[in-house]
């Protein structure tokens, strides 16, 4: 990771932070289905599909997902920030703050998580 991405990923993170009051696009959509266990979080900051997954949750995830990337967009676009940058560096947060014990998770390397205990974060999380 370049040092100018490790830059943008800590702006990001605060403003992610400050705007998580906004559930980050649906954050009660977003619980609700990840409990369910069908459904986790990602390290691109999205949401994703664990397994097979009935046609409805496939839609559900995908709107979550849509809201998710606009609310990127705009952050980025205020913090001079690519959405990439922007979606990793909310997808720390996640993994901190919203994903429960019992409920999944995928970290870059694709391999989905249950979480158990503490969430092995990857290495640009701060």
């Amino acid at each position: 990771m370049t040092n100018r991405m490790k830059l943008m990923v800590a702006t990001a993170v605060g403003a992610a932070t400050v705007v998580a009051g906004a559930a980050v696009a649906q954050g009660e959509e977003s619980a609700r289905l990840r409990a369910s266990g069908e459904v986790g979080e990602q390290a691109d900051g999205y949401l994703g599909i664990v397994g097979s997954a009935p046609a409805g949750v496939r839609d559900q995830v995908n709107a979550v997902n849509i809201k998710r990337r606009a609310f990127y967009t705009d952050i980025a676009r205020t913090r001079g920030a690519t959405v990439q940058e922007v979606a990793v560096a909310t997808a720390c947060g996640l993994f901190k703050n919203k994903v429960q014990p019992g409920q999944f998770y995928r970290l870059p390397d694709g391999v989905w998580r249950k979480r158990e205990g503490a969430i092995e974060l990857p290495g640009y999380c701060t």
